[in-house]
């Protein structure tokens, strides 16, 4: 409730600012304040995750059927991860994803597509605050039913890495319908 106030707070000023005269340096610095409140908001409403060394900001985490920690995941089934992210200013338009489960220390890998993202697959879109990307999970029903880790990595066309995440997960068998 207080984060809605405050934003009626931010519009208000902004408003206002924007009917009076100010001048372009007042101006330019309330946008980029707004922009960073809008990122933090964004940051806040993401799923948790610990960031293992993106050279980009990951502004928001949202995995299908997953909106706590572990993230239940079913043998079987595939999952749809969107990232929205910061590239500052890099014009991205190509990521090659490595995706790992780490179980007990065991790493395995695991199965996406579209892989590579790029113009070919549309996985890729500007929006007004960064960037963002689709891609899919297979989880494959020779994992164990245990607890454990997706660890998700991603190259830029320039092989360098840019995009580094990793959830808490949970394998389980399907639900009976």
């Amino acid at each position: 409730m207080k984060t809605i106030y405050y934003l009626k707070i931010l519009l208000v000023f902004l408003f206002w600012s924007a009917c009076c005269s100010i001048d372009r340096v007042s101006a330019g610095t309330i946008s980029r304040y707004a922009d960073t409140v809008y990122k933090k908001y964004l940051m806040a409403r993401s799923l948790p995750f610990e960031d293992c060394g993106s050279r980009y900001l990951i502004l928001y985490l949202s995995i299908s059927s997953c909106n706590s920690i572990p993230c239940v995941m079913y043998r079987g089934s595939t999952v749809q991860v969107n990232v929205l992210f910061d590239d500052d200013g890099n014009n991205t338009t190509y990521l090659k994803h490595e995706v790992r489960w780490i179980f007990n220390a065991i790493k395995t890998d695991a199965h996406i597509s579209p892989d590579p993202c790029d113009g070919d697959h549309e996985c890729i879109s500007n929006e007004t605050d960064g960037k963002t990307y689709y891609a899919v999970v297979h989880v494959n029903n020779t994992l164990p039913m245990v607890r454990g880790t997706m660890m998700w990595q991603a190259v830029n066309e320039y092989n360098q890495d840019v995009i580094c995440f990793k959830v808490p997960v949970y394998i389980q068998l399907p639900e009976d319908d």
